[in-house]
C-alpha cells in the first residue's frame, strides 16, 4: 500500500530538493552559489557582478600599476592585462560558481563567459598570456606554458610575477 501525500507537501518537497541539487546536477561544485550577470572589470585579477566582488580563481594576474619591460622600455603590463579582460568580457554576461576561501567581502570563483560549456575567463587570461597559474594548485599550468612558449601577454617583455611585485610595494 503506497502513502499519498498532498500536492502541496509534493510540490515543496520537489522544491527543496531541485535547489539542493541543482548546482551538482548542472555542473556547479558542491555547495557553490552562482552568481550571474554583466561584469565590471575591477583588474585581471577581480571582476565585480551586481556590486559584488569576485577573485578569479587560479590565477595570479598583475595588479593595474604593475610595470613591467618589453623592448628595452617600461610597460603598463598590469593595465594592459585589465584592458584584455575588459574587451573579453565586453557586453557579455559572466556565471561565476563560488568557492570555499572567499570572505564575506570578497568571493573566490570560477567564472564562466557563455555559461558552464563556455570558456573559464581564468584558464583564458593565463592562455593569454595575462596571467600565471597560481603556484598553489596545479590548474592552468598547461595554458602558462603554452602562453610562455608563445611569448603572449606578459611573456612578450620582463616580468616579475604579480605575487613577487606586490610583496614589494
Amino acid at each position: 500500500m503506497a502513502l499519498r501525500m498532498p500536492a502541496p507537501l509534493r510540490v515543496l518537497i520537489a522544491t527543496v530538493l531541485a535547489t539542493l541539487f541543482a548546482p551538482v546536477l548542472a555542473g556547479a561544485p558542491a555547495g557553490a552559489v552562482e552568481i550571474t550577470g554583466p561584469a565590471h572589470v575591477l583588474d585581471a585579477n577581480a571582476v565585480e557582478i551586481g556590486g559584488r566582488p569576485i577573485q578569479l580563481y587560479g590565477i595570479d594576474a598583475p595588479p593595474e600599476n604593475q610595470i613591467c619591460e618589453r623592448a628595452g622600455a617600461p610597460w603598463r603590463c598590469g593595465q594592459d592585462a585589465s584592458w584584455a579582460l575588459a574587451e573579453k568580457l565586453e557586453r557579455h554576461w559572466l556565471l561565476c560558481d563560488t568557492l570555499p576561501g572567499g570572505s564575506a567581502e570578497v568571493s573566490r570563483a570560477i567564472c564562466y563567459l557563455g555559461g558552464r560549456d563556455g570558456v573559464d575567463i581564468g584558464g583564458w587570461l593565463v592562455e593569454q598570456g595575462w596571467a600565471l597559474a597560481d603556484r598553489a594548485g596545479t590548474d592552468y599550468l598547461a595554458q602558462e606554458q603554452s602562453a610562455q612558449r608563445a611569448g603572449r601577454g606578459l611573456w612578450a617583455g620582463k616580468f616579475d610575477p604579480p605575487t613577487d611585485w606586490r610583496t614589494r610595494q
